[in-house]
């Protein structure tokens, strides 16, 4: 089956986003514009450091990946798969751990 992907899907991804990052005290870096690439963070404020955590592709909407890169955002990732199944008509979602594309 072929599936046209539209914005307000996108929109759909983009509140989701924003509310757990919001609720797990995240901070949320979008890019692209009509793929959108969503880069999630934990900022240690003592040290004005970012540890990147999770990125997320528009692509999860229809294929349900979540890629991870330490344990904090293990709960986050979690409940974000939760919502990508419960608004997306998912199966189940696909929690990937994996290096930082830094390291």
């Amino acid at each position: 089956m072929v599936k046209l992907k539209d914005i307000p899907e996108y929109d759909k991804l983009d509140t989701i986003l924003h509310e757990l990052c919001d609720k797990h005290d995240l901070k949320l870096f979008v890019s692209g514009w009509t793929r959108k690439t969503y880069d999630v963070y934990w900022e240690e404020k003592k040290l004005s450091q970012a540890v990147h955590l999770a990125r997320i592709e528009s692509l999860a909407t229809s294929n349900g990946e979540i890629r991870f890169f330490d344990d904090r955002a293990s709960e986050f990732a979690h409940e974000l798969g939760e919502a990508l199944e419960q608004n997306f008509g998912l199966d189940e979602a696909l929690l990937i751990r994996e290096k930082r594309p830094s390291d």
